[in-house]
């Protein structure tokens, strides 16, 4: 950060640095090179972690930094513009750890004049932050510590009015649960790498914000413009429809459809009792009402309630394909409002419904092959499909109780811990564990996982294209093949996941919602930088922009490198390289990432031998001052 006034709109140009450990709080500028070069967001907040860590710390220690960004479309109405990114050194990775959520948190903090909070050291005792425009305050928070996140949002809502928008963490973070969740609005959550339990560890139980400002835009004319030319490209989506209608649900079909569908952690891609789980089943019987995040036109979210049996009174938030298919097929449970009870007790405690699913199917599968006995699962019997004993552990684990200690700390540390050939289906990547789809049927994902910068993530690259059944000669066009439009085809993948990687970097710095970008692909690059140019006068192309993508991109390369994360980790777990699907329209298909790799690290100007980019590239970016300080330079240039 600098001092220097940016000359742009859309950007609020003040950002909170709060000192917990000293009491102090502090409104600084955005300054204009970290715009011009990282844009918001996600940028933001790898540079600033980058610059201000030491390296080697704890990640849950004082001396981490958590990070909170907004993007130059924050609080406007550019389709899907709601989102935020919460940063830190990973406590489950120890590389860098991000989250991403949506809901209305973000744009409130715009209005409340912020791009961005960062979050230095640790309170004595439990706190909050309470922002009201200009008047920020570090409020005791003793008397709700050990409150769940709805308890804690029912609280603040009584205390200072509905209007209210609210951060917190649950029992998963306050007890340091390595996979904890932080949220908002009851069910967005920003979820992955453990950032929840950096919050828990600064004693911070929530951030309050309301703001009364507005978000100016450069040319209101054209950006108006842009956003009903946009909209119309959103709704004429072929995927709209069913995302619109179902949610994320619909994946689960499609899922199974394909051979993919993730089930007794990962054993197969079929499932016998997918029917009950389906998009279908979940429309007739549990879906309420659509919901949406601010300015969003798709309204995936929906609303659910259980009214019959025994998880009669479960509400909430409905669980995601990625939920339905973590807590559901993967540990072999076909309940529906089973899992809807599952997702609602990992909102409540706050924790990823993903890691959580992975781990207890993993413990599962220890069971499964005499690993763990009951004597080890305090007495439950961890059989694929056992609801009761799934909805058990997520509570264990919140308070980490028994066996919930164990498996609080992720799968790479459980496997470490018992050993006895256990990594081979402690399913993760750098440390993270994988989300639902199973790879071995869209080869493009599969590289993806496997060298994401935050472990084994679906978002990261979420390389769409090749399951959207286009022709192959739109696969030529794209990305030089007709393999592109082929799942089971390795080839053309490295091209394909770099340039989504890159774009996914710019979305998330923005902050505008993936599925508006690679979904649909209603905003491509050049309407990016037409939204940017229109929203703040900042003029860029589209090569700029993915220029500013690949700089975010190495620089968490070049993070996650200093910590020790490197080529080692670009790969998948074993399960999907050597073993081949048993069944279904994908039988006998693997990853083929050695033939992928290679490629992918040609494309990304990152030397195989060593896995660090080259000086060459670095000097392309600007990034050859932070690469020489931690010597992170490849010295084979160029090859």
């Amino acid at each position: 950060m600098n001092d220097t006034t940016p000359k742009y709109k859309g950007y609020r140009n003040q950002v909170l640095v709060i000192d917990l450990t000293k009491n102090k709080i502090e409104k600084k500028a955005l300054g204009i090179s970290l715009v011009e070069n990282y844009l918001g967001g996600r940028g933001i907040a790898i540079k600033y972690l980058f610059d201000n860590l030491e390296q080697g710390i704890d990640p849950l220690s004082p001396e981490n930094i958590l990070v909170i960004g907004t993007g130059p479309l924050t609080g406007t109405l550019a389709p899907s513009s709601n989102r935020y990114t919460i940063a830190a050194k990973s406590p489950l990775t120890g590389g860098i750890g991000y989250a991403n959520a949506g809901g209305h948190f973000a744009p409130e903090l715009a209005y409340a004049g912020y791009d961005a909070i960062f979050i230095h050291g640790r309170a004595k005792t439990p706190v909050y932050i309470q922002i009201e425009d200009d008047v920020v305050k570090i409020q005791d928070a003793q008397h709700l510590w050990g409150k769940d996140v709805w308890e804690t949002d029912e609280y603040f809502r009584e205390k200072l009015g509905e209007e209210i928008q609210i951060l917190s963490i649950g029992q998963g973070g306050e007890n340091l649960v390595r996979y904890a969740a932080i949220l908002n609005n009851l069910s967005r959550a920003a979820a992955r790498t453990g950032v929840g339990a950096v919050m828990g560890s600064k004693n911070l139980k929530a951030i309050t914000v309301q703001g009364s400002g507005v978000v100016e835009v450069n040319d209101a004319e054209k950006f108006d413009a842009l956003i009903d030319e946009t909209l119309e490209k959103i709704y004429a989506d072929p995927a709209y429809p069913s995302l619109s209608y179902y949610g994320t649900s619909f994946l689960v079909d499609l899922a199974y459809i394909s051979g993919g569908l993730a089930t007794r952690n990962h054993q197969t891609g079929i499932f016998e009792h997918y029917e009950e789980i389906s998009a279908e089943t979940f429309d007739e019987k549990y879906k309420v009402k659509s919901e949406s995040c601010f300015a969003c036109p798709i309204h995936c979210g929906k609303y659910s309630k259980v009214t019959t049996g025994k998880y009669a009174g479960t509400k909430g938030g409905s669980p995601e394909y990625e939920t339905v298919v973590c807590l559901g097929s993967k540990c072999g449970v076909g309940n529906l409002a089973a899992i809807h009870h599952a997702n609602e007790l990992c909102n409540k405690y706050g924790i990823d419904t993903i890691s959580a699913g992975d781990v207890i199917a993993f413990a599962m599968e220890a069971y499964e092959k005499g690993v763990f006995t009951k004597e080890d699962t305090d007495g439950l019997e961890l059989v694929w499909g056992n609801e009761d004993a799934m909805i058990e552990l997520i509570k264990k684990i919140a308070f980490r109780d028994g066996i919930g200690n164990l498996l609080a700390e992720g799968s790479k540390r459980i496997a470490a811990k018992i050993n006895k050939g256990s990594e081979d289906y402690a399913h993760h990547i750098k440390g993270m564990e994988p989300p639902a789809y199973d790879v071995r049927t869209a080869k493009a994902f599969g590289l993806g996982w496997a060298t994401a910068t935050r472990g084994a993530d679906h978002l990261a690259a979420l390389p769409n294209f090749e399951l959207l059944g286009y022709e192959p000669e739109v696969g030529v066009e794209w990305f030089g093949s007709e393999k592109a439009v082929d799942p089971h085809a390795w080839e053309s993948k490295p091209r394909m996941v770099v340039w989504h990687e890159n774009l996914g970097a710019i979305v998330d710095s923005a902050e505008m919602c993936k599925y508006t970008c690679f979904s649909a692909y209603a905003v491509k690059p050049e309407d990016m930088a037409r939204f940017i140019a229109y929203g703040t006068g900042m003029e860029l192309n589209a090569k700029d922009l993915m220029r500013i993508g690949e700089r975010i991109y190495n620089l968490e390369r070049l993070f996650n490198l200093r910590e020790g994360i490197g080529k080692d980790q670009d790969r998948l777990p074993k399960r999907f390289t050597d073993e081949p699907l048993p069944e279904g329209p994908a039988k006998g298909q693997v990853v083929e990432l050695d033939k992928m790799l290679p490629d992918y690290y040609k494309l990304r100007g990152w030397d195989w031998e060593t896995g660090y980019p080259t000086k060459e590239k670095l000097l392309e970016l600007g990034l050859i001052e932070e690469a020489e300080k931690y010597n992170l330079v490849s010295r084979r240039n160029g090859q």
